[in-house]
């Protein structure tokens, strides 16, 4: 019996009357219990493999719902590899993930409908399943298919159960395949920084699509029994969170700053803001600026760096609540053996893993699973950095990957490129961050060529890359500049 199947028994004998997962419905969060969860999750499970989706790969590509979690641990539980899409995800990405990941069945989200039509005609042989329009009527027909709670197998816990996506590559994003015992390696390790059960709350923005949302905020409150309240609208956090007073939250720089911000104009206390009863506060994607994070602390929230990658299950370095260490990524989980791959003088070099976190590879492509590890068996995580006395510091990129204030990567490479090839006067581009805008920099052949429509020029690049590699700010400069100092 595998982890999953292990906390799903227990939860329900234990928890099956608590309120669990909710949901904005109408400006009114409604929601279900722990037992209605798992009884469904029951019910889905014998409608798909009922209907001969056993041992098949299955797409979710939605908004974060109840019924995307719902779907998530049936499949990947019972029925075959859950597939999680970004809802962000425009035509060539979604048409991408659905033939490189072999998707037999598609369950989307109303709202995306029109995407999803322009690549239905690609692939006759998926079946496409709109989730408001069918998923209730799929649970009822599975509670009448299904022969008792927990009578389904579960699925080998060392057999990959899970597709998520890297985040902002130079091309399409990479499957990496997780397995029950690599997402469910870290909670022992999270258990030992923070103190939370059935009688906590947590507020979970991020997508399930990405690996920290989908494990660390939802699949570990099956260990630890917290409800848990998904956003309904990012314009309305701040609302909501007054309304749900949470004491588990996991952000990105961003979503701090902002709330940071938000309070001091409104001239209240930032845990206010958040609801008054925040424990702790979770960081991941890039540092976040001292004074804010100290703002953070001096109102009595534990505001934790975490690092981690979607090959690592998103466990590789969290903080503990008493580390005031305020450049630290996080403190090493403790079973990892995490080393330094070639440092130099200063002990800085490619950060690299081993542990029951890392992944079983990249679907569909062995060459890049190959590359991805060194001959002793190490992960190497492409990210440069140095660990002193278990403390992880992360000091760049091997590559060109920029992380964004939204925890987002995107390759300053691809971009600089895709400037390059806009206009013939151009010698050489820069592409960085700066005031949380992305920059570039455009140096041109000679003074006489920085006249023109330049904007023109940046508005064509912007209408082929995504919305997180968009150019938000540029500035056009002689080639000689360069050599200037």
């Amino acid at each position: 019996m595998n982890e999953l199947e292990k906390f799903l028994r227990a939860d329900y004998e234990k928890w099956k009357d608590n309120d669990y997962l909710h949901e904005m419905v109408d400006g009114k969060y409604v929601g279900i219990t722990m037992g209605e969860f798992i009884e469904k999750v029951n019910y889905l499970a014998s409608y798909l493999i009922e209907k001969g989706y056993k041992d098949k790969n299955i797409g979710i590509y939605s908004p974060n719902s109840i019924a995307w979690m719902i779907a998530d641990i049936a499949i990947m539980n019972y029925v075959g590899l859950s597939i999680g899409l970004a809802k962000d995800w425009m035509g060539d990405n979604l048409d991408y993930a659905i033939g490189k990941c072999d998707i037999e069945l598609l369950l989307y989200g109303k709202d995306l409908e029109e995407r999803v039509a322009g690549v239905k005609d690609k692939y006759p042989s998926v079946k496409f399943v709109c989730i408001e329009e069918e998923f209730d009527r799929m649970i009822e027909e599975g509670k009448a298919l299904n022969k008792g709670l927990f009578t389904l197998e579960p699925v080998d816990e060392d057999k990959p159960a899970k597709i998520v996506f890297t985040s902002g590559s130079t091309s399409f994003p990479k499957a990496v395949m997780l397995s029950i015992k690599n997402m469910y390696s870290s909670y022992e390790a999270l258990g030992k920084r923070i103190e939370v059960d059935e009688n906590d709350v947590c507020y979970l923005f991020l997508p399930l699509n990405h690996t920290y949302g989908s494990i660390f905020n939802f699949l570990y409150s099956l260990v630890f029994g917290y409800s848990i309240y998904l956003t309904g609208d990012i314009k309305n956090m701040a609302q909501e969170m007054m309304m749900v007073k949470p004491t588990v939250f996991c952000a990105v720089p961003l979503v701090c700053l902002k709330f940071y911000e938000g309070a001091k104009a409104m001239n209240i206390p930032v845990k206010m803001l958040l609801g008054g009863r925040l424990k702790y506060v979770f960081v991941g994607g890039s540092n976040l600026q001292h004074d804010i994070r100290q703002a953070y602390i001096d109102q009595g929230i534990n505001l934790m760096n975490a690092y981690a990658l979607s090959e690592t299950s998103s466990g590789f370095a969290i903080d503990y609540p008493d580390v005031k260490d305020m450049d630290s990524a996080g403190t090493l989980l403790e079973y990892v053996d995490a080393k330094v791959i070639d440092p130099d003088e200063d002990g800085i070099g490619e950060l690299a893993i081993k542990g029951p976190n890392v992944f079983h590879g990249y679907y569909g492509d062995p060459e890049a699973t190959k590359r991805a590890f060194n001959e002793d068996g190490y992960y190497l995580t492409g990210d440069l950095g140095k660990i002193v006395e278990n403390r992880v510091y992360v000091k760049g990129r091997k590559d060109t990957m920029i992380v964004l204030m939204n925890g987002e990567n995107v390759s300053s490479k691809r971009i600089a490129d895709k400037v390059k090839e806009a206009d013939p006067r151009i010698a050489s581009v820069k592409v960085y961050v700066r005031d949380e805008l992305l920059t570039c920099d455009i140096f041109v052949n000679g003074k006489e060529n920085m006249e023109g429509d330049w904007q023109a020029v940046i508005d064509k690049v912007n209408s082929d890359l995504s919305k997180f590699e968009k150019i938000r700010k540029f500035s056009v400069n002689d080639v000689s500049s360069l050599l200037k100092g």
